[in-house]
């Protein structure tokens, strides 16, 4: 059933933390991002399409912008020209985000098992719900994006296809669009869907590893409010009942640690080129004639502010939820406790200042802040265009 992790809590099939990431995990292992064992019927097969794709999206794709760029770049049109120019930043960035989530996939493995455990502290059936819903909120976002995504290349497609051209522009050295259209934009659009669906993969997983990390901090939360709450236990069960929350605690700052180089990566890269790639399509809205050409750009925005402002946006809720803790803990009931229940509860408030942060490329602290400082570099963009009067002087039409 394709819409069978998106549904309500059922109390027989509850969702895990890591179910989270079923929609993710089909999406890479339909690009080939997944290492098929050999047990599994046709695995050379699967590892044959896997080496396909891998060699077009980093052979085929730049050879394909270089000659585009060589041969046909004084024909171009003002649209062909600035639809030409985002491709190469989109895809550079693309590629290089892929090469360091390679180098540090083993972060994947390790952060599922730490899930795992986490999990395991859900013994209420109130705290099996919320990781459900949790669970269900992440591939509601995965399907979210797909939508955004697949949304973009069809309007793409589309508005090329009113235009009579190919639509992003890239070298076919075995179809002439001239002589073939129809089917040059189909070998196009296949080979762009490609780099398109693994973008999609690279901008969504950091989102849903947040939000999951967000859904366990709640439930440690609510942890610490019922500490103490129970007059009918001993110290001895109290003191348990603070260290399992220290436990908690521990394997969710572990869980952001483990996370850390890997969302990191992906936002340094997507963070330095929105802001040019903003700009791009804002200066190329006033060149498109034909609303079709306008409502693809549109779409393409829509993509583009989605590769990071959802994540930065739950990055600072997580680090409000993190401040949330510390406050929780001051205002729990620990004032009538023994000393030995005192010192502990102290010594976790001191932990549990320091806020989960990520920091993009170890510059600057993925929060909206930094996500509004870096696209109001689009700003700049269309300045220098219009005071340079390139409008006019790029005019090929």
């Amino acid at each position: 059933m394709i819409f069978k992790y998106i549904q309500e809590p059922n109390v027989g099939a509850l969702f895990r933390s890591r179910d989270s990431l079923v929609y993710v995990n089909r999406a890479r292992k339909q690009i080939g991002w997944r290492v098929v064992p050999r047990t599994t019927p046709f695995w050379w097969l699967c590892n044959l399409w896997a080496l396909i794709l891998a060699l077009l999206i980093f052979v085929y794709v730049p050879y394909a912008l270089l000659m585009a760029g060589i041969k046909e770049f004084k024909n171009f049109t003002t649209t062909e020209l600035f639809t030409y120019i985002q491709a190469p930043v989109n895809t550079s960035a693309f590629m290089i985000k892929i090469i360091k989530v390679f180098f540090l996939r083993a972060r994947f493995a390790k952060a599922l098992k730490i899930m795992d455990v986490m999990d395991t502290r859900c013994t209420k059936m109130e705290e099996k719900l919320q990781v459900h819903r949790s669970a269900a909120l992440c591939n509601k976002i995965v399907i979210i994006y797909h939508f955004v995504y697949i949304g973009f290349l069809t309007m793409t497609v589309l508005g090329a296809v009113v235009a009579g051209k190919t639509p992003f522009c890239l070298y076919n050295p075995v179809i002439s669009p001239a002589e073939h259209l129809y089917l040059a934009i189909a070998m196009e659009t296949g080979t762009i869907g490609w780099v398109v669906f693994g973008n999609l993969i690279l901008d969504v997983y950091p989102v849903l590893f947040v939000v999951t990390l967000r859904a366990h901090t709640e439930l440690l939360r609510q942890r610490i409010i019922d500490l103490r709450s129970d007059p009918g236990k001993q110290d001895e069960q109290h003191y348990v009942e603070l260290t399992d929350c220290i436990k908690d605690h521990k394997l969710i700052v572990e869980l952001g640690n483990t996370l850390r180089p890997v969302i990191s990566a992906s936002l340094f890269i997507q963070l330095l080129s929105v802001g040019l790639l903003l700009g791009f399509c804002v200066v190329s809205l006033q060149f498109y004639t034909t609303t079709m050409e306008r409502l693809a750009s549109a779409a393409y925005i829509n993509a583009i502010i989605c590769q990071t402002f959802p994540c930065c946006y739950v990055c600072e809720l997580l680090t409000h939820d993190c401040e949330t803790i510390t406050n929780t803990l001051f205002h729990s009931n620990w004032i009538g406790a023994d000393r030995r229940y005192r010192t502990t509860m102290l010594y976790f408030i001191y932990n549990a200042q320091k806020p989960i942060l990520f920091n993009a490329g170890g510059i600057f602290t993925i929060c909206i802040r930094t996500n509004l400082k870096l696209a109001k570099f689009a700003f700049s963009v269309v300045t220098i265009v219009n005071q340079m009067d390139l409008a006019e002087k790029l005019r090929r039409e």
